[in-house]
Formats: C-alpha cells, sequence, structure tokens
C-alpha cells in the first residue's frame, strides 16, 4: 500500500507540474501594455476637441495623458504610443512648440509612433498652410508634403460651423473598408489637405461639395499619420464626449467607430 501510494503520489505530482506550466495564461505571456495616448493641451488648442478626443479614446479603451508644449519641447514623446493634436490655432501651436519639439514629435513618428490631428492639428501637421487665400510662413510639423487649405467657406463661411457631408472614396483601406457611402461630421474652419505632386498618401474622404481632400493617411518612417479636416470627435447627438457644442446639429451617426479603426491604424493593430 506504502508503494502505490508513493507511486500515485508521484504521478499526482507530475500532472499537476505540467498542467501549471500549460495553462493557457502562462502559454499566452504576459499582456502587452494598454496603448498610451499623449493629448497635446496648450496655447491655442480648442478646449472641446481635448475634452471630446479624450473620452473618445477612453472610450477605445486606451489610456490618456495630457501633455503640454513644454513636455514635448523638453522630454519628447517617450512612452506614449500616439500623439493626438486637437483643434484650434495651429499658428499658436507653431509658436508655442519649438523647432527641438517639433523635431522630437517627427522624431516619435519615424521610430514608430502615431499621429491623429484633428482640424488644426491636421494644418500643422502639413509642409505648407494656406489660410483665407494667404500662405502662412511659420515652423509646422511638415509630416504631410502637401498643402493644408482652409477654411472651406463652400460649406459654412467663415468663422461659422455646421455639418458637412464627407465622401469616403476609399473603401479598401482599413480606416475605411467598412464606412459607408459617406459620413456627416461637425466642420468648423477645418482645411482641405492636398498632397504635392507624386507623394504617396491614401486619400479617404472627400469633402462632397468641393471633391477636395478631407481626411487622409499615409507612413512616416516606420510610424503612421492620420489627419482629418472635420472633427468627429465630437459627438452631436450624444453626452458621452462630455461637451455640448454642437448639440442642436444633426450628427446622423457616430464616427467614433471611424476613429477607432484609425487609431489601430496608426497602433499597426
Amino acid at each position: 500500500m506504502n508503494i502505490l501510494r508513493g507511486v500515485f503520489g508521484a504521478a499526482f505530482l507530475v500532472a499537476t507540474f505540467m498542467g501549471a506550466g500549460c495553462g493557457d495564461d502562462e502559454a499566452a505571456g504576459p499582456k502587452p501594455p494598454t496603448p498610451k495616448i499623449a493629448i497635446y493641451s496648450g496655447n491655442g488648442c480648442w478646449a472641446e476637441s481635448i475634452t471630446a478626443g479624450q473620452r473618445m479614446f477612453e472610450w477605445m479603451g486606451y489610456r490618456c495623458e495630457v501633455v503640454g508644449a513644454q513636455r514635448i519641447n523638453t522630454e519628447g514623446l517617450d512612452g506614449f504610443n500616439i500623439l493626438y493634436i486637437p483643434g484650434g490655432n495651429m499658428y499658436q501651436y507653431a509658436l508655442d512648440i519649438s523647432s527641438t519639439g517639433k523635431a522630437n514629435v517627427r522624431s516619435f513618428v519615424s521610430n514608430g509612433g502615431g499621429y491623429i490631428g484633428i482640424c488644426g492639428g491636421a494644418y500643422f501637421a502639413s509642409r505648407h498652410i494656406r489660410w483665407q487665400g494667404t500662405d502662412f510662413i511659420v515652423e509646422s510639423l511638415q509630416l504631410f508634403e502637401g498643402m493644408a487649405v482652409g477654411p472651406v467657406d463652400q460649406i459654412e463661411p467663415y468663422p461659422g460651423f455646421d455639418m458637412c457631408e464627407m465622401a469616403i472614396v476609399d473603401h479598401a483601406h482599413p480606416i475605411t473598408s467598412p464606412a459607408p457611402a459617406s459620413e456627416w461630421i461637425l466642420y468648423y474652419w477645418g482645411p482641405a489637405l492636398i498632397p504635392d505632386t507624386g507623394v504617396q498618401v491614401s486619400i479617404l474622404g472627400r469633402y462632397a461639395i468641393t471633391n477636395q481632400p478631407a481626411m487622409v493617411a499615409f507612413s512616416y518612417g516606420k510610424g503612421r499619420v492620420f489627419l482629418i479636416g472635420t472633427h468627429p470627435e465630437i459627438e452631436e447627438d450624444s453626452s458621452r464626449d462630455s461637451v455640448v457644442f454642437g448639440d442642436e446639429l444633426d450628427d446622423q451617426g457616430s464616427e467614433w467607430d471611424l476613429m477607432k479603426r484609425a487609431t489601430r491604424w496608426c497602433l499597426k493593430k
């Protein structure tokens, strides 16, 4: 009996050890950290775009941290996966983010980070900027080899705002492949995004009224960039964005799913 108990006991220990070593959790390994979004907040930023953007990324399940110009200028963006620059005054962004800070952003994206630019953040990312017919002489990020031209008065004369129809023109891209034929999105002085001749970018959407590019995606070094001239972060018919701007407008459906796909694309997921 003692011998039998010894045999059964040894077999039990072996089975227990094998089970512990081959469990699903250990076989899968440790989970990767949740991606972290740097949300730019500084002089000239539109507060509603910051708040709604943060709520949107949190809804997606990502971590967020608000960063200012000084952080970008002196420390860079180590520890983040994406930089989100919201709507606002791109001229002020260019003044506050120094040449070193701009180089830090380009290095961050080139080394594999993502950049999401909404309206003012799309202007700021562009090599050339034209505002109300005048070329801005300003040091921009120059991620986008093209021109940001605005406002588009055919949609709503400046300084007004309104919903606008964006025609989805690339249904093969991961960001827009499941998208409808068009999206209705808040327009608030944003740019058309016109690539320089020969530049390889994916034009995903165009302003329906002018047929000008309004949403683009492209690679920059090892990283990825998504720019849009409208405000998909704002939920006109929902309180989940924590802002009331534009609540009197007809959203005709949320764009957060579109932005979720854009964010995952920037994360290479």
